[in-house]
Formats: C-alpha cells, structure tokens, sequence
C-alpha cells in the first residue's frame, strides 16, 4: 500500500512538473539577401507551441509552427512577392518537430528536429541557449536552409537572384 501511494506520489509530482509550453512573446526571424540588399529580414512575431518540458531542458519535446500568412518584412510588395513564390495559400505552415535536445555547455544546447516548408520535410537543427526562470523558458538559437532544398525557387528581382541561404534566428520565450 505505501509503495502504491509512493508511486502515485511521485507520478502526481512529475505531472506538475512537466507542462505545455505556449508562445508567449518573441520573434521568428529569416535572413537572405540580394546584390545590393542585404536587409531582407522577414519575420514572425507570433506563433503556435505545441511544445512539452519535463524536468530538463533536455527533455523539450514537441512542435511549433508559424503560419506563412503571418510573416512580414520591412517592405509590403516584396512581402506580397514572397508569398506568392511560398506559395502560402497551398502550403500554409511551416513547423519545426523537435525530436531531441543535446547540452554542448553551460547553457548552450543544439535543438534538432524536423523542419516542414513548402510541404518538404527535412531534419534540421538550431544551436544557441535555453534558459528556464520560473514558469518561463527562453530560447535564442540559430540555424540555417536552403530555399531549393525544400523546393523553393529563389525570388528574382530584375536581372539577381536572391541567395538561396535563409538564416534563421529564434528569439522566443514559451511560458507554461
């Protein structure tokens, strides 16, 4: 009996432990560029966490999407452009599966996962940190694509071809 109780214990306080994480604030942000124009930085500033954490960060586990619909840069013809070329209307979301979290230091993690865009799925990962306070977690990382390998065409604009590269930065902050 006092094991059953024990048990039930100890499931009852993992369960508190662990939690949903939802996106509370933070930016998604892609970086490419063009001869001439090195500031093409669409961004993200909400989206969808279906994230779970136990009790290490280690144990992050789940998705998080954006909707393709939702992204915008500083220049609204060149956004409207870019949806087009995503074509957002067929291909709605793009979500990163994160399937497994390695330490490399102190707070520095690599977060690898699965990446779908443009209906491609490919594995991908993202290095930076991850910070827990309280009911919080913070997580500023780092990763980069190619448009082609997720069957992208890059954007020409007149006679140049914007880079294929897409880096990618998150600076995000999911709350239980």
């Amino acid at each position: 009996m006092i094991g059953k109780l024990s048990i039930t214990a100890l499931l009852l306080a993992a369960s508190l432990m662990a939690g949903n994480l939802s996106f509370e604030s933070g930016v998604i942000k892609g970086h490419t560029e063009v001869f001439g124009d090195s500031t093409i930085d669409p961004m993200f500033k909400k989206a969808t966490s279906h994230l779970m954490l136990d009790d290490t960060l280690m144990s992050l586990r789940g998705s998080i999407d954006v909707s393709m619909s939702d992204f915008f840069s500083d220049n609204k013809k060149r956004d409207e452009h870019m949806q087009e070329v995503l074509e957002s209307s067929l291909f709605p979301k793009a979500v990163f599966d994160v399937k497994e979290v390695v330490a490399k230091g102190s707070d520095t993690y690599l977060i690898k996962g699965m990446m779908t865009l443009h209906g491609v799925t490919k594995p991908l990962s993202f290095e930076g940190t991850m910070n827990e306070e309280g009911n919080k977690l913070h997580i500023k990382a780092q990763s980069s694509l190619k448009m082609t390998d997720y069957g992208i065409k890059p954007i020409k604009m007149m006679f140049l071809t914007v880079r294929d590269q897409v880096d990618l930065s998150v600076d995000v902050t999911l709350k239980r």
